[in-house]
């Protein structure tokens, strides 16, 4: 089960949060808020660390978005009784200046998850030119909630197949155009 998803800036700035969407409702509104603030702090820091280590820093194109690179995903767990009540894994994936994260369930199929993460992000990167115009995320947040329906509805992880997923993202883009 998908707890949350983020879209959040990764930039040498604080962490900013552009877009959350909680699943689940465990907590009250002022600590869910600084939960997905310190997940956001938390991603941008392992990212930067990755890109600052990493030789190659190649500028992503939306082109290749669906091929991203092994150093813009990362795998971050957070222990039960600290930030959260429960076990969480957070699965993020960074593009220049924006990260995407998906808080899950620690018994969550990663594989899965991150197949998910990487549709969704080149869907959003292609739909909202988020690379160009980052504001969009702020200034179209309905593309951003049927986007999450469509490839994680109420938060459920979908088995599909690569046609499967091609079926729906062909019936999201036509339903975004109209």
């Amino acid at each position: 089960m998908v707890l949350a998803f983020l879209l959040h800036t990764v930039c040498a700035a604080p962490a900013r949060i552009l877009y959350q969407r909680v699943f689940s409702c465990g907590s009250g509104d002022e600590e869910r808020t600084e939960q997905m603030e310190a997940v956001a702090r938390q991603v941008e820091a392992l990212c930067l660390l990755r890109r600052r280590v990493s030789p190659r820093l190649a500028v992503v194109d939306v082109e290749e978005a669906g091929s991203l690179q092994e150093e813009d995903v990362g795998v971050l767990g957070f222990p039960p009784g600290g930030l959260f009540p429960q076990e969480v894994t957070v699965l993020w994936v960074g593009v220049q200046h924006l990260g995407f994260s998906l808080i899950c369930d620690p018994g969550e199929n990663l594989a899965l998850a991150e197949m998910t993460l990487r549709g969704m992000v080149k869907h959003l990167l292609e739909t909202l030119r988020l690379l160009t115009h980052s504001n969009s995320a702020l200034l179209r947040p309905d593309l951003i909630q049927l986007t999450l329906d469509t490839f994680i509805p109420q938060g459920a992880l979908l088995f599909l197949s690569h046609q499967a997923t091609q079926v729906l993202e062909r019936e999201l883009s036509a339903s975004i155009t109209l």
